[in-house]
């Protein structure tokens, strides 16, 4: 999948956002990476993604979008797609008519050369922002609230032509004081007002991940995204959770929606199990994978990964409806020694309650 390991080969000249300053990281410096096409005041892949991001967001140019977004470009989403640059503007100036001060903190940008001049980009971003304005969740709440999301963006010559959004909302919606089901169920019931004909691509994803498709090729046996691969697999499809734990250090940390916090292997457990336990016959492929260096030798690996299943037990998600489930999520880990130290995992989990719900063409 990647022309070249960019974990391997290119870490010093591409470096990892990680631990540097913002200062640092929207200093001027010249092309040190090919980017056919791409503005000439972008250094590198990782450049680009972090400076235009803070040039849309903190500098409010938000009609950059056009010149960034391909114009027919693809936006995958739990809660449905979105197709157009016009669309990413209208939809960037309504979050700022709702979270004026939202500021954005480039944690991570994991990245692949997938073909000559096609790059994929997974950034983990962490939020900071007020409720000031009314939006689709109700009324000014005026409160702060953080949120994560992770976007996968493919990159050719300057423009998004295609992108994976994830993003903890019902945390977010717990920060608000608004209650996650009782959006969920509103937003069902406008789905089903609307009828299914709208989400059938739902449908059509259930049956690619239960038929095990998506997966290109699996990551070679040498690349550090083989690990954390085969040990999504092992614990969904196989239900050998213990076994795929060994991939963790016995100190891991993780964080995942909702605000869930744990540490170390039986906190890894819990969390997969608490996702995959309510499903019957549940099963996972990976849809993307890549690394990248960290300092201290460590190594950032990014999967991009879906999920569906059949609710057929009471659990986290409440009673079992029997609805089909379908779950986009990109997990990020840092691994040390050959081993996962942290893993920050974020799917749309109001998406999920909307689906739980009756709505998105259940």
């Amino acid at each position: 999948m990647e022309t070249e390991h960019a974990w391997k080969g290119l870490a010093a000249i591409v470096p990892s956002p990680a631990g540097r300053s913002i200062e640092d990281l929207l200093s001027p410096r010249p092309r040190r990476q090919a980017l056919t096409g791409f503005d000439a005041d972008y250094s590198d892949i990782v450049d680009y993604i972090i400076r235009c991001t803070h040039r849309i967001w903190e500098e409010k140019n938000v009609g950059l979008c056009r010149s960034h977004y391909g114009r027919d470009c693809s936006i995958h989403t739990l809660a449905g797609p979105v197709t157009g640059a016009e669309a990413v503007v209208a939809n960037t100036l309504a979050t700022l008519a709702a979270f004026p001060d939202r500021s954005l903190i480039g944690e991570d940008v994991i990245w692949s050369e997938d073909a000559p001049g096609l790059f994929h980009t997974s950034h983990r971003i962490v939020s900071l922002m007020t409720h000031l304005g009314d939006d689709a969740f109700g009324p000014a709440t005026l409160r702060r609230a953080q949120v994560t999301t992770i976007a996968d963006c493919l990159v050719r010559e300057n423009r998004i032509i295609e992108e994976w959004l994830v993003r903890d909302n019902a945390h977010l919606l717990r920060q608000l004081g608004i209650d996650p089901w009782t959006v969920a169920r509103s937003q069902a019931e406008t789905d089903r007002a609307e009828g299914s004909a709208g989400h059938a691509w739902r449908g059509e994803e259930i049956m690619r991940v239960l038929d095990g498709g998506g997966l290109v090729a699996h990551p070679p046996a040498d690349h550090p995204a083989a690990g954390p691969a085969a040990m999504l697999e092992m614990a969904v499809n196989a239900a050998r959770l213990g076994d795929a734990s060994h991939m963790m250090s016995v100190s891991a940390e993780g964080s995942w929606p909702s605000g869930r916090k744990w540490v170390g292997r039986g906190g890894w457990i819990g969390a997969m199990n608490q996702l995959t336990a309510v499903l019957e016959a549940s099963r996972v492929v990976i849809d993307h994978w890549a690394a990248t260096a960290l300092p201290h030798d460590e190594i950032a690996v990014a999967l991009r990964w879906s999920l569906a299943g059949r609710h057929v037990r009471q659990g986290v998600y409440g009673p079992a409806t029997g609805r089909q489930l379908l779950v986009l999520g990109v997990s990020h880990y840092r691994i040390r020694n050959g081993r996962v130290v942290e893993d920050v995992t974020v799917f749309d989990e109001l998406a999920v309650l909307r689906q739980l719900a009756g709505g998105l063409g259940a």
